[in-house]
C-alpha cells in the first residue's frame, strides 16, 4: 500500500480527529512489523474485544490506521443496536465489524456467515481469543438458494473476495449455500437489529432469496454494499417490496435520501427512519 493511500485513509477518517499523531506513529510501526515478522499482533480494539492482526490482513491494517474504520456506518449502527438484539453478518471475512459491535448486544448475538476458509478460520480465531462462543459461525456462502457453491480460495483474506469472482480465480473451494429465506422460521419473533451484507457484488443473490426473511423477521437495520453507483434494482426491489425504505449517511453521519451513491447504503422502515432523522434536530 502507498504512502498516500495510508496517509488517506488516516486523515480522511472523522475518528481520528485529535489523534492524527497517534495513528501516525502506529501505521509506521505495523508497516515496520509488517516487513520485519510474519506473526500476528493482538490488537486491544477501541470497544474492548481483542483482534489478531495478521500482516497479510488489509483489515488489519485499517484496524491499526483507525479506531472505527467506516467510522460513520459503526457508529450509527452502534448508536441504534440494543442489548439482545441479533445482528446477523453476511460476508463477516476476518470478523473485525462483527467484534466492533458485538459489545452493543452480546457476543452470543452474533450470527456471521463467511464462506472462504482463510477469512473464516481467523474469523473463528478472533471470537476465541476474545473466550466468545463460535455456535454461530458458519463457513458459508449466502444466496438465492440451498446448495453447494464455488469460491476463490486464497492464500490469505482478501475483501474483495466474493462468490462472483470465482469464475476468474486460479483456486476454488466448493462451501455451503444457504439461502436468508432458509432461516426465516428460525428468526421469526426474534429482534434482528442488524443485517448486513457485504459479498462484493453478490448482493443480488443474498437479497433474491431473502425476500421472506425480510418480510417475517423484519430486522431493525439493513446495510448493504452497493458498488455501482446506485442502488441494485434487484435489491431496492427486495427492501422496497417489504416496505423498507432506503437511504445513506451523509458526511455528518446522518441519514438521507434522494440520491443514493455511496457504496455502503442503508435500509428501515420508513417510522423507524423518520425517527432517527429527528434525532439531534430539536424537532
Amino acid at each position: 500500500m502507498s504512502l498516500r493511500i495510508i496517509l488517506g485513509s488516516i486523515t480522511s477518517n472523522p475518528g481520528n480527529s485529535g489523534q492524527l499523531g497517534r495513528k501516525l506513529a502506529a501505521a509506521v510501526c505495523w508497516q515496520i512489523r509488517k516487513r520485519v515478522s510474519a506473526r500476528p499482533q493482538l490488537l486491544r480494539l477501541a470497544n474492548g474485544a481483542r483482534f489478531w492482526a495478521h500482516p497479510d490482513c488489509v483489515v488489519s491494517s485499517a484496524l491499526h490506521y483507525s479506531d472505527w474504520p467506516e467510522y460513520h456506518e459503526l457508529m450509527f449502527c452502534r448508536q441504534h443496536l440494543q442489548p439482545g438484539q441479533i445482528i446477523f453478518d453476511v460476508g463477516a471475512n476476518v470478523g473485525h465489524f462483527s467484534l466492533l459491535l458485538a459489545d452493543r448486544v452480546g457476543s452470543k448475538q452474533v450470527v456471521a456467515f463467511e464462506p472462504t476458509p482463510v477469512a473464516f478460520q481467523r474469523l473463528r480465531e478472533n471470537f476465541a481469543v476474545n473466550q466468545w462462543t463460535d455456535a454461530k459461525l458458519v463457513q458459508a456462502a449466502v444466496g438465492r438458494q440451498c446448495g453447494r457453491i464455488k469460491v476463490p480460495d486464497l492464500a490469505r483474506p482478501d475483501t474483495t473476495n466474493s462468490p462472483a469472482n470465482a469464475t476468474s480465480a486460479d483456486r476454488t473451494v466448493e462451501v455451503p449455500l444457504v439461502s436468508l429465506d432458509s432461516l426465516a422460521g428460525e428468526y421469526r419473533g426474534r429482534q434482528v437489529g442488524l443485517l448486513k451484507v457485504d459479498v462484493e457484488g453478490f448482493e443480488p443473490e443474498v437479497f433474491g432469496g431473502g425476500g421472506q426473511f425480510i418480510q417475517q423477521v423484519a430486522p431493525q437495520l439493513v446495510m448493504f454494499e452497493s458498488l455501482g453507483g446506485q442502488p441494485d434494482s434487484g435489491v431496492a426491489a427486495v427492501l422496497e417490496g417489504a416496505g423498507y425504505r432506503l437511504f445513506q449517511l451523509n458526511e455528518a453521519g446522518r441519514p438521507q435520501t434522494g440520491d443514493l451513491d455511496a457504496q455502503n447504503l442503508f435500509a428501515a422502515k420508513p417510522e423507524v427512519l423518520s425517527a432517527w432523522m429527528q434525532e439531534g434536530t430539536g424537532a
